[in-house]
């Protein structure tokens, strides 16, 4: 391991990090919260930590092998969350322990929206700043933003970008790396402006407006208030949010191709996006007419809040404007199971991603052809394409882990005393990043009640979600280690 290299380009993240605290410490500033203090200080702490491990550290070419970006992205996340708990746990507005502020700064670096946080209401500006902006930082990635502003990277920037981003990917927008991450970030800033905008438009006021436009771009879930969504009862607020949480759950590649471009074309003709829409249509009309069949009601406010909520759901954001888990059993599975669906590929949603479930369904169809003709041949293709077999059997392997991954976390969970209902339901909101669960941590009930060790196993269901299972798993495997 190139341990120098390593704490040289940590330094620099953590620089980066300490500058985005400079926002919630104006925030506090202008609506004379007590935190803005505490945001400065910590800044320049973080600004002067960063700068004596780049002087410590500095060497003259950085190069990283694929290990080597596997594990400095690890422990950057972990790090980031432990720098980012730290405002949360000092704040004077409110008194958490260690363990609630490190899962809060997990929650919003993986953008799950988990929340142990209650009064939300009333909560300073400068911490809900805070707890947006992680967020919109762990949509893009903090390895993509090193990657756009640090081209000394050179090619151990690929490193950072495959180990964060691994599995099914679509072909490089542009031939130089840093190029392509500094075009993204510049759709996602762009994306957020104009998110930010419309819901000014929409009725709410600058500051909800452009905290909700960090988490919303990101489908990351966090609010300003308790009841989440619920709280601001606007049709047009909650339009705008349903059309940004799509933009965030699809491929941001498509985006990029929008403004390069200036065609929707790449849309319309997208597989991956035509599948995920069908998706979502189907499942709203399922949810409709699951609750106007089984509940008392009119089907068009049925529809409405069930539109809202599988939105949120599939794209993994976690907005909230129906307590969901008081709706019908059958309701309640078809978005546990669009949990683990999530957003296209190349998106800010987690989940397995919608590219991964039509691959596995594929394979299937061609294994059962195989029993049918023996002989004959046949393809996996996608967009006209043949995936490669090795393709395939990434995906396969992907998906027997997180379902072992889910199956583990739902036991430790289930072990720390909570009913299977809270314990399936919070394993699987954590691991696909959604957020929100069903049963005692439903969506306006919170993680706060949770036992420190159940929230510390979610922390790192979070973490493997985000990253994608093998980024991490592959740390506890011997031959990581050796020469």
């Amino acid at each position: 391991m190139r341990w120098r290299s390593l704490l040289f380009i940590m330094g620099w993240l953590m620089m980066a990090f300490a500058a985005f605290l400079a926002l919630p410490a104006l925030s506090s500033w202008v609506y004379g919260d007590q935190d803005a203090g505490m945001f400065a200080f910590l800044a320049w702490i973080y600004m002067f930590s960063g700068v004596i491990l780049i002087l410590m550290n500095r060497s003259q070419k950085i190069h990283l092998t694929h290990r080597d970006g596997i594990l400095i992205t690890v422990l950057t996340w972990v790090l980031l969350s432990v720098l980012g708990a730290v405002p949360l746990y000092f704040s004077t507005n409110m008194s958490i322990s260690l363990v609630d502020a490190f899962f809060e700064s997990v929650s919003g670096m993986t953008t799950t929206g988990a929340t142990v946080l209650t009064g939300l209401d009333h909560m300073s500006h400068g911490i809900l700043l805070w707890r947006a902006l992680l967020q919109w930082i762990g949509g893009m990635g903090i390895i993509v933003l090193a990657v756009a502003v640090l081209p000394f990277l050179g090619v151990g920037g690929l490193q950072l970008y495959r180990s964060e981003m691994p599995g099914v990917t679509k072909d490089k927008l542009q031939p130089r790396l840093h190029e392509t991450a500094r075009l993204l970030w510049f759709v996602y800033v762009a994306l957020t402006a104009c998110c930010a905008f419309c819901y000014w438009l929409a009725g709410m006021v600058p500051f909800d407006a452009i905290t909700h436009s960090f988490t919303t771009l990101a489908t990351g879930g966090f609010s300003n208030y308790d009841a989440s969504f619920a709280a601001f009862q606007s049709s047009r607020i909650e339009m705008v949010s349903i059309i940004f949480m799509l933009v965030g759950a699809i491929n941001f590649g498509l985006h990029f191709n929008l403004l390069r471009d200036g065609g929707m074309r790449g849309y319309f003709t997208n597989f991956e996006l035509r599948i995920f829409l069908l998706i979502l249509l189907c499942s709203i009309l399922l949810v409709t007419t699951i609750r106007a069949y089984l509940e008392e009601g009119q089907w068009l406010s049925f529809l409405q809040t069930s539109g809202y909520n599988v939105v949120a759901i599939l794209s993994n954001t976690g907005y909230s404007t129906d307590d969901f888990s008081m709706w019908p059993p059958a309701a309640m599975l078809v978005l546990m199971l669009l949990m683990f669906v999530g957003g296209c590929s190349g998106s800010t949603s987690g989940g397995m991603k919608v590219m991964r479930i039509v691959l596995i369904i594929k394979q299937g169809m061609r294994e059962m052809q195989r029993l049918i003709h023996p002989n004959g041949i046949s393809h996996v293709k996608m967009d006209g394409q043949i995936v490669p077999d090795k393709v395939i059997q990434s995906v396969w392997a992907f998906a027997g882990l997180y379902i072992t991954s889910f199956a583990f976390v739902s036991l430790a969970m289930a072990a720390c005393g909570l009913d299977l209902v809270t314990a399936f339901s919070a394993a699987a909101a954590s691991l696909t990043n959604v957020g929100p669960a069903l049963g005692s941590v439903g969506p306006f009930e919170g993680y706060g009640h949770l036992p420190a060790v159940a929230k510390l196993i979610l922390c790192f269901a979070m973490l493997l979600g985000r990253l994608e299972l093998f980024t991490i798993l592959i740390l506890f495997a011997p031959a990581f280690w050796k020469k």
